[in-house]
C-alpha cells in the first residue's frame, strides 16, 4: 500500500498541474488534461492517489507515459495516457471516469468536437 501525505490543498495541487500540463504541452501535443477522483471531488485522503487523464494528438507514441510521469512531477500521480484515436474507442468509460473532474488544459480543437 502506497500512502504519501499531500502538502498541497486542492486549488494548490490544481495550480501546480495546470503549471506542469503547460510545459507538457511543449513536448507533447496534448488535446485535454483532466484531474478526476477523490483529488477533483474534494474528498482525497492521505491515501489517495492523483488521477490525471492526458490526451494527445495521433498518433499512439511508446514514450508518452513516461513523457508524462516525468513532467507532471507530482508526488502520488496516477496518470492515464491515450492518443486521440486510443481514448476514442473508450469514449464512454473515459467520460465516466472524469465526469466532475477538473479542466486541467483543454485545446481549442478538443472542445470543438465535445
Amino acid at each position: 500500500m502506497r500512502i504519501w501525505s499531500p502538502h498541497l490543498t486542492r486549488s494548490e495541487l490544481v495550480a501546480h498541474l495546470r503549471a506542469r500540463v503547460r510545459e507538457l504541452a511543449r513536448l507533447l501535443p496534448v488535446r485535454r488534461a483532466v484531474l478526476f477522483g477523490s483529488w477533483a471531488r474534494g474528498r482525497a485522503t492521505a491515501r489517495s492517489d492523483v488521477d490525471v487523464l492526458v490526451i494527445y494528438a495521433d498518433p499512439p507514441r511508446p514514450d508518452a507515459y513516461a513523457l508524462v510521469w516525468r513532467t507532471l512531477q507530482t508526488p502520488g500521480l496516477e496518470p492515464h495516457v491515450y492518443a486521440e484515436s486510443e481514448a476514442a474507442a473508450i469514449q464512454e468509460t473515459l467520460d465516466r471516469m472524469t465526469a466532475g473532474g477538473i479542466d486541467l488544459l483543454r485545446s481549442p480543437l478538443d472542445a470543438e468536437h465535445c
